[in-house]
């Protein structure tokens, strides 16, 4: 009976150790951090239209290792952006000297999230806010 048992343990441990797995990946596509920071801030409501100030910042980590100087966020200037609500083009707008721009949103006409599509250091990215 023991030899039966250690037969078959012996068996499941060699069936284990000589059979191996291929590693796949867990994502159907690779994702690619955005190259820029979006800060978004409502300027003004009258409850039909919304100003919403867009402004893009790049992350400089020069000095992440260092705690006096810290990551520093750069305004990213002539950044060409398409705004869409959706599937429909609200403009396309580019960043002045700060990294500002200003979306006229009618609310009745884009209901919902906008999303800010662009190109920065030949990285495409889209962020919803």
């Amino acid at each position: 009976m023991k030899k039966i048992y250690s037969l078959i343990l012996s068996a499941f441990l060699s069936l284990t150790l000589f059979s191996s797995c291929e590693e796949e990946s867990d994502m159907a596509f690779d994702r690619v951090t955005s190259p820029v920071l979006l800060e978004t801030s409502v300027l003004s409501s009258d409850g039909t239209i919304d100003e919403i100030q867009a402004t893009f910042y790049e992350l400089d980590k020069t000095g992440i290792l260092d705690q006096n100087v810290g990551i520093d966020s750069i305004p990213v200037s002539n950044l060409a952006i398409e705004v869409f609500s959706g599937s429909t083009l609200v403009g396309n707008f580019t960043t002045d000297g700060s990294g500002t721009f200003v979306v006229q949103q009618d609310q009745a006409q884009f209901p919902g999230k906008l999303e800010y599509v662009g190109t920065y250091n030949e990285i495409a990215f889209r962020i919803a806010k």
